[in-house]
């Protein structure tokens, strides 16, 4: 049998940040997602970003963004530090710390590691990655990632702008600066309201990640969005639902319920589509042998 392939995706958010202001556009999260899952089994993404201040509701939409399309955020608060000498003021909030911190820490959970950065300061986690026998890519922007990190044996380096038609944001969403709030600034052309779901309300999401309990899906609200087991509308008992489940599949669903407790919407749905009900339901009774086991 061929060896999942697990992939962690490292992203310094401030650098990305500012390698979009240099691009000229900007990154649609939910496409970028989508991109590593096309070569990966799975993945795990984390973004990591500086905070000054408190979170505005932009930073928030954008945050609830990230977070429903899969991404964990890790944040850490800006410090002011003042030059005794000169009264200078220097706001510092690097993560660089934090990500190498949990990428060796997480060492063991992937095969592939890619870091979404241009900073030289992570090359000797590069190469310590490489010695323990993993797999490392860097994504960033040719001109303002480091020639330490492009020149790096046995690292594939990819510029963002290669695969700009992949991962581009093409519709309007909400969108703020990753540095927390640093900066502050929303594009008014790209602005518009999020809304949450009606119950009852139909869409299609793609796969997220896959649970033995339920699939989490991409969706258009900037929710988190559970289709749990029960809901799939398939007799046969399910024992082993993330094996069952393709990264390709297409879920058209209802929303069931929607709860507004905590920072990110929770939204459950139903899935809809019979002709997908039907497909699960032999990929159930495949996992037994084609022996039919009703769910309890």
């Amino acid at each position: 049998m061929q060896k999942r392939r697990r992939t962690g995706v490292f992203i310094d958010g401030a650098n990305i940040f500012y390698s979009q202001r240099h691009l000229g556009w900007q990154i649609d999260f939910s496409r970028l997602m989508a991109y590593f899952m096309g070569f990966s089994d799975s993945v795990e993404a984390r973004y990591y970003v500086p905070e000054s201040g408190e979170t505005t509701p932009e930073q928030a939409a954008f945050y609830r963004m990230l977070q429903a399309n899969g991404y964990g955020i890790v944040a850490k608060p800006v410090k002011r530090i003042v030059n005794r000498e000169t009264g200078e003021v220097v706001m510092k909030g690097n993560l660089d710390v934090e990500l190498v911190v949990d990428a060796m820490r997480l060492v063991s959970f992937y095969d592939l590691f890619i870091l979404m950065s241009g900073d030289s300061d992570f090359l000797p986690l590069l190469r310590a990655l490489k010695e323990m026998g993993k797999e490392v890519e860097v994504y960033s922007t040719r001109g303002l990632c480091a020639r330490e990190l492009w020149e790096e044996p046995d690292t594939a380096c990819y510029d963002v702008a290669d695969i700009r038609s992949r991962i581009e944001l093409v519709h309007d969403e909400v969108v703020t600066s990753p540095e927390g709030g640093a900066r502050g600034e929303l594009e008014e052309e790209t602005r518009h309201d999020v809304r949450l779901p009606r119950k009852g309300e139909v869409f299609t999401g793609t796969v997220i990640s896959v649970k033995p309990y339920g699939i989490f899906l991409s969706n258009p609200f900037h929710a988190k969005c559970l289709l749990p087991l029960s809901f799939l509308g398939v007799e046969t008992r399910i024992s082993n639902l993330p094996g069952m489940i393709q990264k390709t599949d297409l879920f058209e669903v209802t929303v069931f319920d929607v709860k507004l407790e905590g920072e990110v919407p929770q939204v459950t749905v139903k899935l809809c589509d019979r002709l997908m009900s039907g497909l699960l339901e032999e990929r159930a009774r495949a996992q037994f042998g084609g022996k039919a086991k009703r769910q309890p």
